[in-house]
């Protein structure tokens, strides 16, 4: 009789042996192909900033057009819209948002306008109409009325148009240049 009971235990470890090793075997062929696609997978970073506008995305080398539309907003806003008492501390952080090949140029003009405003009491004010967005060539064009501010007074209202072009490091936007563009041709 016990010969008979550990024989049936025996068919019975036997077959739940097999069905463990099968199973094994058949996680460790889908562990290897899931790491096989992972090679062949472009990372894709979602952003989510404090105020969301509009869903954005970073794939790889490639950036969505709104994020390129916002960092284009957000910068420009910085760097068109400016007080005397607010310059200094917007471009210390426009700066942390530039390429190092273009941090001394930018600097040093952000620095005489801020030597400009102050001597004349002026402030400016940018109020975009327009925003297009190429995420191909990471660029923006800006369009809007820049309005000229003395002594609390408008002084001059001037539409301008103005391309930021930026540089993908590290899945991060980084301001290259920012110059103004002919109010005539619209298009990047």
């Amino acid at each position: 009789m016990n010969v008979e009971f550990y024989k049936k235990n025996l068919i019975s470890l036997n077959f739940q042996r097999n069905t463990f090793l099968a199973l094994a075997i058949l996680l460790g062929i889908s562990q290897v192909i899931t790491s096989i696609f992972l090679f062949w997978k472009s990372e894709r970073t979602i952003i989510v900033p404090a105020v969301i506008e509009k869903e954005f995305w970073i794939e790889g080398n490639t950036v969505s057009a709104t994020y390129l539309e916002q960092m284009g907003y957000f910068l420009g806003q910085l760097a068109l819209e400016k007080s005397a008492q607010s310059a200094p501390a917007q471009r210390k952080i426009l700066l942390k948002h530039v390429e190092i090949s273009y941090v001394d140029a930018l600097n040093q003009r952000l620095i005489d306008e801020e030597k400009m405003l102050a001597k004349q009491g002026a402030s400016y004010i940018f109020y975009p109409y327009d925003i297009q967005a190429d995420p191909y060539q990471l660029k923006v064009l800006m369009s809007g009325e820049r309005v000229l501010l003395m002594g609390g007074k408008a002084i001059s209202t001037v539409k301008e148009s103005y391309i930021l072009s930026f540089s993908n490091v590290g899945s991060r936007l980084l301001l290259k240049e920012i110059a103004a563009k002919d109010i005539k041709n619209e298009k990047i």
